[in-house]
C-alpha cells in the first residue's frame, strides 16, 4: 500500500492515519509530507519537459513498477486514452524497458525508446534520482512522453530532453525514517 493509500483526510482537515489515529508531528507525517514535496517537484519537472518543445503532447513520470506518480498534459490537447488506459500503457512501458535490460551488459545501456503510431509518437526514457536516506542511493524511474506525429522525436529526445535533464541533476532530500 502507497502512502497516499495509507493517508486520508478526516472531517476536521487532519491527516489522519488508517487507524484513524492523528498522525500529525510524527514520523508518518515526515514522510508523508517528503512524498508530497517529490510528487510536486515531479509535477514541475513535467510541466518544464513539456515546454522543452510545442510537439510534445505529454509527460508522466513512472516508477519501476509502472504505477505513474504524476502527468502531465499539453494544455488544449485531447488526450486520446482515459486515464485507465493511460495508466495500463505507463506499466506495459515500463515492462518493456525492463525486458530490454536483460541484454543491457551486451548492448548497452537502454537511453530511450520510441514507438511510431498512427496517431502520435511515443518514448520511454529510464532516468535516475539521487534520493538522500540513510545511505546513498538511485532510484530509478521511467520519463514517459508522446509526441505529435510528425514531430522529429528522436531529435527532440537527444538534442532537448536528456540535456535538459542532465542540467536538471534532480536531487531530493528525505530525513531519515
Amino acid at each position: 500500500m502507497s502512502i497516499q493509500e495509507d493517508v486520508i483526510s478526516s472531517s476536521h482537515g487532519n491527516v489522519l492515519n488508517k487507524r484513524g489515529n492523528d498522525s500529525l508531528n510524527n514520523d508518518e507525517d515526515k514522510l508523508l509530507s517528503n512524498t508530497t514535496a517529490i510528487t510536486a517537484n515531479l509535477s514541475n519537472f513535467c510541466k518544464q519537459i513539456l515546454e522543452v518543445d510545442k510537439s510534445i503532447r505529454f509527460v508522466g513520470i513512472a516508477n519501476t513498477l509502472g504505477s505513474l506518480i504524476t502527468t502531465e498534459y499539453r494544455q488544449g490537447s485531447v488526450p486520446l486514452m482515459t486515464k485507465q488506459e493511460t495508466s495500463q500503457y505507463a506499466i506495459e512501458a515500463v515492462l518493456r524497458a525492463a525486458i530490454r535490460e536483460e541484454f543491457e551488459s551486451k548492448i548497452g545501456r537502454l537511453e530511450y525508446s520510441i514507438g511510431k503510431y498512427e496517431k502520435l509518437l511515443r518514448a520511454t526514457v529510464p532516468i535516475l534520482l539521487k534520493i538522500h536516506r540513510q545511505e546513498d542511493r538511485n532510484k530509478k524511474f521511467y520519463l514517459l512522453l508522446s509526441f505529435d506525429i510528425d514531430s522529429d522525436a528522436k531529435s527532440i529526445i537527444e538534442i532537448k530532453i536528456l540535456p535538459f535533464i542532465r542540467k536538471k541533476s534532480i536531487f531530493f532530500d528525505f530525513e531519515p525514517c
